[in-house]
């Protein structure tokens, strides 16, 4: 096919365009932003924190290390790490002493190495703030060295890694309590009525030495403005921690509801933490609630349309391409009218 030398410039623009188009299209991700997952991780920093980040060596037959004066923040998570990294077998204890002098005894074990007792995690949610005192004991027959790091972040509430973030804007009651044995709470918490509401109960501290299922039990009742009351709970398993237990509930008037715990525990103390936050709205009759209107049918609800950056891109490129072709094609044109001899 023999080209017109004429339509020459016409293509040979048309075809940069084209080149220019492409390779500024293949160098953008589809997401049109970079590598959005390569600067979410550059933004990230870790607030981990490290009280204690260390390898010990404990002597047979007994031997004790202890860490006193520690300042904890009140509703926080705190975990002890023990990884015993030579190869001997021994009982390890871990107590922890509150501001107040209550004792924690939040493990007990005997580590046998051969069947891969190398390491373990103990989480410790504490209920009030203040110096703590962590009290690590080994025997053992041979001497051993044992990597201990006690480690939190500010930012690892109680219970916030079970709760939803849409229900942590709406919590109507938050507490972390420390329970006795036998020892009751009370709450008054203001509800709406005819909505459903979120409840969460759960043990935050570890407790060493005993079975999981005889270790913690609750009882919990709900009672209304009527002095109605509604049995949750009677001597309900609590099991370790991070398991929580949870229900909903729905009121059926307005006004203050009192919320009873109750625990019962083989320990001197134990840590607790529960919550309350507002669900939804379950009826839509007139009855003192006015719920969010719904859009009107066949109409369009204002938003957002995003157009990816390649498209704006190619869309803003190739927009001047045709405008750049359009202004050849005429000057080109003009000049072919301007030569062209007038018919005889």
């Amino acid at each position: 096919m023999v080209i017109n030398s004429r339509r020459k410039p016409l293509i040979i623009i048309a075809l940069v365009i084209c080149l220019i188009v492409f390779g500024t299209l293949s160098t953008y991700p589809r997401t049109g932003l970079g590598n959005i997952d390569q600067q979410t991780n550059n933004l990230k920093t870790s607030s981990e924190e490290n009280l204690v980040d260390k390898v010990f060596t404990f002597l047979a037959p007994f031997d004790t290390l202890r860490f006193d004066d520690f300042y904890l923040f009140e509703k926080i998570n705190y975990y002890i790490l023990l990884e015993i990294v030579t190869p001997h077998n021994s009982e390890i204890n871990v107590t922890i002493i509150d501001p107040v002098l209550d004792v924690y005894e939040v493990f007990k074990t005997e580590v046998n190495i051969s069947q891969g007792d190398d390491w373990f995690e103990i989480p410790f949610g504490t209920a009030i703030e203040g110096n703590y005192s962590f009290i690590i004991s080994v025997e053992c027959e041979l001497n051993l060295n044992l990597h201990v790091k006690i480690s939190f972040d500010t930012e690892d509430k109680c219970l916030y890694d079970i709760i939803a973030p849409k229900f942590l804007e709406r919590l109507k009651l938050y507490q972390v309590n420390k329970f006795t044995n036998e020892m009751v709470v009370e709450h008054n918490t203001a509800f709406k009525t005819d909505t459903s509401y979120k409840f969460y109960i759960g043990r935050v501290s570890a407790i060493g030495g005993l079975t999981v299922d005889n270790e913690v039990r609750v009882d919990y009742d709900v009672t209304d403005p009527g002095e109605i009351e509604f049995t949750i709970y009677q001597n309900e398993t609590m099991g370790s921690v991070g398991t929580v237990l949870r229900f909903d509930f729905g009121t059926a008037i307005e006004g203050i509801y009192t919320v009873k715990i109750r625990i019962r525990c083989q320990v001197e103390v134990v840590n607790v933490a529960y919550a309350i936050a507002e669900d939804y709205q379950i009826s839509t009759v007139n009855n003192g609630t006015e719920p969010e209107p719904e859009p009107p049918k066949n109409e369009t609800v204002s938003g957002y349309f995003y157009m990816p950056m390649e498209w704006t891109l190619g869309f803003g490129i190739a927009s001047g391409a045709l405008i750049c072709v359009l202004i050849v094609f005429g000057v080109l044109r003009r000049r072919k009218d301007s030569v062209s001899l007038p018919p005889p």
